[in-house]
């Protein structure tokens, strides 16, 4: 029978006690990977956006619990607790780091780039949106340009059409609400 996690040497080649809960095991740490990484590869991707991203910093995160795992008491919070804390600091730091550094190639999105490398795409979006705008009132045309498309305050708009600013709103909402519509029908 193999021996438990409580008694087997660690990377350090001590062997290791209850105060880290055998996680400073190899077979400890494998077995928390296997049972986190998932969670943890979840909960980045939601932050990131990105997949990629978020395994990277999940290895990250398990490079600095392997740091750290004497500092993990097994009679403390959970594990995936600790886990969940060294990925967020690790989420903070990446989110940091990308927002100190100018956008690369490898960053941009990948919607954008086709945008602008397929100009026909960008006019027939632009034509869509030209028939889906020309297909609401002119009230509600007019409350869509002056607000969205000419960047207005809502207030700045009511006071140039000597309406309420409830009602430019009112226009807005239905505007785009219709404008919606059109463009899932096409």
């Amino acid at each position: 029978m193999a021996a438990t996690s409580t008694n087997t040497r660690n990377r350090t080649g001590e062997t290791a006690t209850g105060r880290c809960a055998g996680l400073c095991t190899d077979e400890g740490f494998a077995a928390a990977h296997r049972e986190h990484a998932g969670r943890l590869i979840a909960i980045a991707t939601r932050r990131l956006g990105d997949r990629e991203h978020a395994e990277d910093a999940v290895q990250e995160t398990f490079v600095r619990a392997w740091r750290a795992c004497a500092s993990f008491k097994g009679d403390g919070p959970p594990l995936v607790a600790w886990l969940t804390t060294i990925l967020r600091n690790v989420l903070v730091d990446m989110i940091r780091a990308r927002a100190a550094r100018p956008q690369t190639a490898w960053d941009a999105d990948p919607a954008d780039a086709a945008d602008s490398a397929n100009p026909i795409d960008a006019a027939l979006l632009r034509m869509d949106l030209l028939d889906a705008l020309a297909g609401v009132s002119e009230e509600h045309r007019g409350a869509v340009l002056r607000t969205v498309v000419s960047d207005r305050s809502y207030a700045d708009v009511a006071a140039e059409l000597g309406v309420p600013v409830g009602t430019v709103k009112s226009r807005v909402f239905y505007a785009l609400r219709g404008m919606r519509g059109a463009l899932e029908a096409a």
